[in-house]
């Protein structure tokens, strides 16, 4: 593996593409806040507002200044985001609403938790940036509250007929907040709140039967024999085993890291498409053809999941095939997302590779993924890097976490 080559092009592509597309053409100078969505040129199709993509912006380049380079610039625009969410996304008893216009004026309310768990991701990176006791303490009251309100549904749901979900999509948001939160919040809490989300990854979610993770399951945490019950989506297989495996990894919990490793070899293997190379976004548990025609799509956030996933897999086993799965799939990334006329990346392509549209920002498509994935592939190449073949076993060994 040529780990200084793929090292240049990953850290290239996020401060020559990416940021600086988005540094040009997202943000509102005028109200403050990034614009719904921005075509190849930089000319915006939407002002309007999501919460989700002001805090998913605001992560992304606090997120960048913290861990790439310590940017000044992103570091202000990051706080100004917030500074527009913090006056303008909730309502008066903090509920956080799912979509402002230009003026920050509420468009539409949240039906789920996902805005207000985002703005949580978006606080932390701040806090890391500034140290600002403001940022942490509507972390803490944002995060308490989400995960009280998101107990109270589960427990309604409960109790009421009728066919609902809860999504791994929603969970792993909170898994990457806990990625991040011991430092910012009480010890007994989270460790209460760890063990609660562990649980809740290995009875509900992680079906012991098929060794796969749900996209969706009953409240209880069942299987349900229907096309939503029976969806798998690979990329958020990959996020979800990417964080567990750091969770493992922490607390030295073999077992979770070996179900991880298994779940993570197996899906690269299923989702694959021999034919045209990347991972298909969405499958069926039964084989059965996804109900959304565009099942066979090639997503960028998927292969950037899979890309860290890939690597920590690597670091925390001895199995070959992660390596080579890696490379294959970093060459595959290369190849087709970035866009080397306007800049950014194409967001989805379809199953022969073609872009499906060519826009660079949408309410579905942020930077957010691309710059934490490429961020954290750059430093796990650097610890790959320091494991020779030589002193790999004895490494893996050792009692110092390979990822640290």
């Amino acid at each position: 593996m040529d780990i200084p080559g793929l090292t240049e092009n990953y850290r290239r592509e996020l401060m020559e593409n990416v940021l600086p597309f988005w540094q040009k053409f997202a943000f509102d100078s005028l109200y403050g806040g990034v614009f719904e969505a921005v075509d190849e040129n930089g000319e915006v199709i939407s002002t309007d507002k999501p919460v989700v993509t002001q805090a998913l912006a605001a992560r992304a380049f606090a997120y960048a200044y913290n861990s790439l380079t310590p940017n000044d610039t992103w570091l202000l625009m990051a706080k100004d985001v917030v500074k527009f969410l913090m006056e303008n996304g909730r309502d008066a008893k903090g509920n956080w609403y799912a979509e402002l216009d230009r003026r920050g004026t509420s468009v539409s309310d949240a039906v789920d938790f996902s805005p207000a768990l985002w703005v949580v991701l978006a606080l932390a990176q701040l806090f890391k940036a500034t140290g600002e006791s403001e940022y942490v303490t509507q972390a803490q009251k944002t995060l308490i509250q989400t995960l009280k309100k998101r107990d109270a549904q589960l427990k309604r749901q409960l109790e009421t007929s009728g066919r609902v979900f809860k999504s791994l999509d929603e969970f792993v948001l909170i898994g990457h907040i806990l990625l991040e939160a011991e430092s910012f919040t009480d010890r007994k809490w989270y460790k209460r709140t760890l063990d609660s989300f562990l649980q809740e990854l290995a009875n509900d979610f992680y079906d012991k039967r098929t060794e796969i993770l749900l996209e969706n399951v009953t409240p209880e945490g069942h299987f349900c024999d229907c096309p939503q019950g029976r969806l798998l989506v690979p990329g958020r297989v990959f996020e979800m085993a990417g964080i567990a495996l750091e969770f493992a990894d922490r607390t030295r919990n073999r077992r979770l890291l070996n179900q991880m490793l298994d779940l993570t070899e197996l899906t690269a293997k299923a989702a694959w498409d021999e034919t045209n190379g990347g991972f298909y976004w969405l499958m069926d548990v039964k084989s059965l053809p996804p109900l959304d025609a565009r099942w066979n799509h090639k997503l960028a956030w998927v292969h950037l999941e899979a890309l860290q996933t890939f690597l920590k897999a690597h670091l925390l086993s001895a199995r070959p095939v992660f390596l080579d799965t890696f490379e294959k799939t970093s060459e595959y990334l290369l190849t087709h997302f970035p866009d080397p006329v306007h800049g950014e990346w194409f967001g989805e392509l379809s199953r022969e590779n073609s872009p499906v549209y060519r826009h660079k920002i949408t309410a579905e498509k942020s930077c957010e993924s691309t710059v934490r994935n490429l961020v954290n592939t750059l430093k796990l190449l650097s610890l790959a890097a320091e494991i020779s073949p030589a002193t790999d076993k004895k490494q893996r060994s050792q009692k110092r976490s390979p990822l640290s």
